[in-house]
């Protein structure tokens, strides 16, 4: 009888391993909580973010990430998910809660990088208007085809189009950027 128990014992501990991801990924996902503040830059995003510095990267519906194609997923500053958004109507990831950084080309690439290179950035210097971002996540903007000229990712500071660069962009505490693509 005992190594009746002990075999059936060995493989109730296999089936809660081997479900222990998907089971950590179900809790993350209820277990957060979200701003819920339309006016707000932190509308959406963890509670524990609120007054902290957040990027966020939203993919078109037609060009979805591999990794965040449903709703939008909320990485820490470690690295670690903290749950998924799905009431947010958009696909892609907000990595948050940093504080201290002033330069926005400075934050922008070491939040990105917590992503764990899921959300590399590529970008070109020019001369006249500094830094100009073409790629985020293996999206380059001249993958973007439809009715219409062109393609750019483009910068949002705080819930509005910001009016300077990223290079240029001088971060406050509780800062939102955010990318997303438009056309002209």
């Amino acid at each position: 009888m005992s190594d009746k128990v002990r075999s059936l014992s060995l493989v109730l501990l296999l089936l809660v391993l081997i479900s222990l991801p998907f089971l950590q990924d179900r809790v993350n996902r209820e277990a957060a909580k979200f701003v819920s503040d339309n006016e707000s830059a932190h509308d959406g995003l963890p509670i524990e973010w609120k007054d902290k510095q957040v990027i966020c990267i939203f993919f078109p519906f037609d060009h979805p990430h591999v990794e965040f194609s449903s709703g939008v997923t909320m990485i820490g500053p470690d690295g670690v998910v903290i749950g998924v958004n799905d009431d947010l109507n958009s696909s892609g990831a907000c990595v948050g809660g940093f504080f201290g950084y002033e330069d926005g080309m400075e934050f922008m690439m070491d939040a990105t990088r917590a992503a764990g290179g899921k959300l590399a950035v590529g970008y070109k210097t020019n001369p006249n208007w500094g830094e100009w971002v073409h790629t985020i996540g293996g999206l380059n903007e001249n993958e973007i085809q439809g009715d219409f000229n062109g393609a750019y990712w483009s910068l949002l500071h705080n819930g509005g189009y910001s009016m300077v660069g990223i290079g240029n962009l001088v971060m406050s505490e509780g800062d939102v950027i955010s990318w997303e693509i438009a056309t002209w």
